[in-house]
């Protein structure tokens, strides 16, 4: 199915470039308006270092490549077949529109600083005014062609951009080391070109790039901030409208660097991009989270009950909707949880913890007892997670708990056989964090080397919150994701909900990818949103980016990746006595070929990422499934059934990403077994009018339940029931097994939770022109092939 929707895709791509070639004929001058600058300049004008042997001489990221002088000069699709993007069918669609050198003085559409070629002091570029009256912004495009349903198209447009960004900044990272050229970025603190706009009441530059620098960055991490510059202003001339709000951005992992178009004049005394919600929630996929806090009478010492505070509220700015967590606090016994129940963090929920963080619920006082806050039958951090997988409060992902104390508690054998026992069971890691000099180090790191974590000892001294927070970097080392993920979030300035598309970039040089960053786009900048919202297709596109979002990525470390990410945090986190800082260089890799059928759906109605967390092997006697439906699962499900092969030697130099093509059902369309919310905190519902499983009455209310009124109990009831069995036999995978109550209720639109001071803002389109009769009938081809393939 997966080659399938690509195979349709690429078709998709050909026909509306056919389409568009046919339309209105491309003015060679452009507009009069604003004129190309023609024959009558020359890259010796501007440029002239980079002319070599008759040609334009291109170099980017380490890496020359050679175009005509003619380049830019009139109206022309100048990047068709050129590399480093342009040269395949998967290219950008900037790729394949004319467009010209300007005069920046004498243009009035929307033009784009250039900065391909070295010391480019005043060069401009413009799409706009190579379209005869058509609008370059692509929506608008289709919209004016005529295109059925152009809404399931925004997606996989959006994908292709990001895409194009994550192949630009992989090979000038791979090539970095190999080039001596000087890389040169535009400041955003001070921003030199910026205006004052009234409309945002904010200094703002359309036409660049800025980047955010924070101190003691490197030069490499310039050259990273270059690269994703070039596809951005490209992206950005192309498809920018002046009254769509909406960004493109990137946070640097190396040293927290931070790119955004449009540039702005934005100093911020400290901002790390890091530590926000959009970078976690594009690095690593939907996971539950325990938080465990220490507030026996110890932690007064050293205001560390503040920085556990500090601390708490920087994890739950790396979750978003599709995460599920609660906060615990123990002493000599549980003292108190957020909720009994896991749930989706939400903005508004995120919001609620914070509050309760700062109700003074966080107060010490008492013993310290690590049996209680771990395996309490009553209010345990493992009676929550086995309560909420039997409610379906959950992401049904990997789940983690991160376990902070300052002090020293016994814990026998037995206590930690019964961890490692529940562990296993509900597929959970344990980070564990000792807090000054007198916490307990043994057994803290005895708890997460038996439980595939990482133990990290934090001095009175360090910033725990940064030490917590990076948490997600686990992850992100052991879950590569080839697709892009989407969060909303509301824009500072203006109050518009902006949807982000974010995916991962990765170092590729060697056999095990690392994190490099994490680029994303507003879905805002290709269309406005409010009208998208009031489109019939808008509920769809919000069933197909929560789809995406959830699905689960499954975890592979080694444990010798673990002492290596154990290593960088400090010599103490090892766990092996006999490793040091002298590692086995070379770990076992998977086999890059192991994949799921994306399509299957099992017996009783789950897809195969739902089986992350869950041992397929006992889909029989855990979960009531047939021998051959195990068996099926097994044989479909194997990526993440966990068993996808070690291999040792690693005959790999590199990794790759095969990027799956976006869905074009949502999967409530296709069974009942789902859970959470959708990326706008309501009810994961069926949007198809074709669909037997169509629920008009979610998809076309805009009335959300409310946000339960009021924090938590700071001392929950009591949960009856034990902790269940090791191999629990009744309880559900998930809602609707065997009809347990609890299912999560709908939450309401998320209040503003900002990814970054920045406003946002777009681009000037122009307007109107009728099509031609043969680009009508190239339209209408279209949309019936479109219809039949899908």
């Amino acid at each position: 199915m997966a080659a399938l929707a690509e195979k349709h895709h690429a078709w998709f791509v050909l026909l509306t470039r056919l389409l568009v070639a046919m339309g209105d004929a491309t003015p060679p001058n452009g507009l009069s308006s604003c004129p190309c600058l023609g024959a009558s300049w020359s890259p010796a004008d501007t440029h002239p270092n980079s002319i070599q042997n008759g040609m334009l001489i291109f170099k980017h990221a380490g890496t020359s490549y050679s175009y005509p002088l003619t380049y830019g000069q009139n109206c022309g699709e100048h990047d068709k077949n050129l590399p480093p993007l342009c040269n395949s069918l998967e290219g950008p669609d900037w790729c394949y529109e004319p467009w010209c050198y300007v005069d920046t003085s004498n243009c009035n559409v929307f033009n784009g600083k250039s900065q391909f070629f070295p010391n480019e002091n005043n060069l401009y570029y413009s799409y706009a005014t190579c379209q005869a009256g058509r609008l370059s912004n692509s929506f608008e495009l289709w919209a004016q062609q005529g295109l059925s349903n152009p809404y399931s198209r925004l997606l996989p447009l959006l994908q292709g951009y990001l895409q194009a960004s994550r192949h630009q900044i992989e090979d000038a990272h791979k090539n970095i080391g190999s080039s001596s050229e000087t890389c040169v970025v535009s400041s955003m603190c001070p921003c030199l070109e910026c205006l004052l706009n009234q409309a945002w009441n904010q200094r703002i530059d359309f036409r660049d790039v800025g980047v955010f620098q924070p101190e003691g960055r490197s030069s490499d991490a310039s050259c990273l901030d270059r690269a994703i510059a070039f596809v951005y202003r490209r992206v950005a001339s192309k498809e920018g409208i002046k009254s769509n709000v909406g960004y493109q951005y990137f946070g640097d992992q190396q040293v927290g660097s931070y790119v955004n178009w449009p540039n702005i004049q934005w100093c911020p005394s400290s901002y790390d991009p890091r530590f926000r919600p959009w970078y976690a929630s594009g690095s690593t996929g939907p996971k539950d989270v325990v938080i465990v806090v220490d507030v026996s009478g110890s932690m007064l010492t050293a205001s560390r009950i503040t920085k556990a505070k500090a601390a708490t509220k920087a994890i739950l700015d790396t979750l978003t909707w599709k995460d599920f967590a609660t906060i615990l606090l123990f002493n000599h016994g549980v003292k108190s949880v957020y909720s009994n129940r896991l749930v989706a963090v939400t903005d508004a929920r995120r919001a609620a913890m914070n509050t309760w963080v700062d109700s003074g619920v966080l107060t010490s006082g008492g013993g310290t007892n690590f049996q209680a806050a771990l395996l309490d039958e009553f209010s345990g951090a493992f009676k929550i997670i086995a309560d909420s997988v039997q409610s379906g409060d959950t992401s049904m992902c990997q789940k983690i708990i991160m376990f902070l104390t300052d002090g020293e508690a016994s814990f026998t054998e037995e206590d930690f056989s019964t961890t490692r026992r529940l562990a296993t069971q509900y597929d959970t890691i344990i980070f564990s964090y000792a807090l000054g000099s007198g916490a307990d180090t043994t057994t803290t790191k005895r708890l997460a080397c038996e439980n595939r974590g990482i133990f990290y000892p934090v001095a009175d001294t360090a910033d725990l919150s940064s030490v917590m927070a990076d948490y997600y970097s686990y992850f992100a080392e052991g879950q590569q994701s080839c697709t892009s993920s989407f969060v909303e979030y509301k824009d500072k300035i203006t109050d518009t909900s902006l949807y982000a598309g974010c995916l991962p970039i990765y170092d590729r040089t060697t056999e095990h990818a690392t994190l490099l960053g994490v680029s994303c786009m507003d879905v805002n900048m290709l269309t406005d949103i409010h009208s998208l919202k009031r489109s019939s297709g808008w509920s769809q596109l919000v069933s197909i980016m929560s789809d995406v979002t959830k699905t689960c990525l499954p975890l592979y470390l080694s444990e010798c990746q673990r002492e290596k990410l154990r290593l960088k945090y400090s010599q103490q986190s090892v766990c092996s006595s006999t490793a040091s800082a002298s590692l086995t260089p070379s770990c076992p890799c998977l086999e890059q070929d192991c994949a799921d059928d994306p399509s299957f759906i099992d017996e009783k109605g789950y897809f195969c990422d739902t089986w992350v967390g869950d041992s397929c092997d006992t889909a029989v006697s855990a979960w009531g499934y047939s021998s051959a439906g195990e068996a099926q699962i097994k044989a479909k499900c194997k990526h993440s059934c966990g068993l996808c092969a070690w291999l040792s030697p690693c005959p790999y130099t590199n990794t790759s990403c095969s990027s799956s093509a976006l869905p074009t059902r949502s999967r409530a369309c296709q069974t009942a077994k789902i859970t959470g919310v959708n990326i706008e905190g309501s009810s994961m519902a069926c949007c198809d009018p074709t669909s037997s499983r169509y629920d008009s009455v979610a998809c076309n209310s805009a009335a959300q339940s409310p946000v339960p009124s009021g924090a938590p109990s700071p001392v929950p009831s009591p949960v009856p029931s034990p902790m269940p069995s090791p191999v629990p036999s009744p309880v559900p995978r998930a809602v609707g097994d065997s009809a347990p109550s609890g299912a999560p209720s709908p939450m309401p639109s998320p209040v503003p939770d900002i990814r970054s001071p920045v406003p946002g803002a777009g681009l000037s389109g122009n307007s109107n022109s009728a099509q031609s009769a043969s680009a009508s009938i190239l339209a209408l081809a279209l949309s019936s092939f479109l219809t039949k393939s899908m």
